[in-house]
């Protein structure tokens, strides 16, 4: 999921304020996208309509939830109201790690779906598990093929020139490329895809399997490597 729309990335990493639209909002509920969505108002205020999908939490009793919030500090968090105790709510959040925090816009105002009424979810633990997209690798599963490289399953990396390094066994073709190319990548093996962002990779995995290869997957992560071979990859 992705964040909106707040600033410069400077102003996210010195832990400005970070505002989500509601049609943005909207968009995510509607794409089942697994995000945390957090009502700040009272229980009596928010059981009279509050955004579907969102878990009660008063300002005044936030701090209390530490404990309670997922494990995965990447997991996207959004905060609406009461919109005079966002800012502090954010800032809370912000600093236990949770750097994908927003706040909703114009709160609970600005929404223009749906509300559901009575009382709000108030679990025991808040759960978060990044929802894959068709074809995504995990960066655990692609570290254990950059490190096996099991027999049957190519490396397929599709940065555009220049790179620093290259993967181990990895086969480099250009992402521009890859359409004059499809002969040189067979298509009985298992394809692991990489890029420096995802970005390239998710075109090229849309390309060959409209091309009818079958077993293509695509990391979606940040991929750093050495000119060794050697790398680092981190988790959007």
């Amino acid at each position: 999921m992705k964040v909106f729309h707040a600033g410069l990335p400077a102003w996210k990493k010195a832990g400005g304020l970070i505002v989500s639209g509601p049609v943005a909002l909207d968009g995510w509920i509607k794409g089942g996208e697994n995000f945390v969505l957090i009502d700040l108002r009272d229980a009596a205020s928010a059981e009279k309509g509050f955004i579907p999908g969102a878990i009660g939490i008063p300002a005044g009793e936030l701090a209390a939830w530490k404990e309670r919030f997922p494990e995965n500090k990447k997991a996207p968090i959004v905060l609406y109201d009461a919109v005079q105790a966002s800012p502090d709510a954010f800032k809370t959040v912000r600093g236990w790690g949770y750097a994908n925090t927003t706040v909703l816009r114009l709160g609970i105002g600005s929404w223009m779906g749906d509300l559901k009424t009575g009382p709000l979810a108030a679990p025991a633990k808040i759960a978060y598990v990044k929802k894959l997209k068709p074809g995504e690798l995990t960066a655990a599963e692609f570290k254990k093929i950059a490190d096996t490289r099991p027999e049957g399953t190519l490396l397929l990396d599709v940065r555009e020139l220049p790179v620093e390094g290259v993967l181990v066994g990895a086969l480099p073709i250009p992402q521009s490329q890859l359409e004059a190319r499809f002969a040189e990548v067979p298509q009985e093996k298992n394809i692991a895809i990489h890029c420096n962002t995802g970005i390239l990779a998710k075109t090229a995995y849309d390309l060959l399997t409209a091309k009818g290869y079958g077993q293509v997957r695509w990391l979606n992560a940040v991929i750093v490597i050495g000119a060794n071979g050697t790398y680092e990859i981190t988790e959007k």
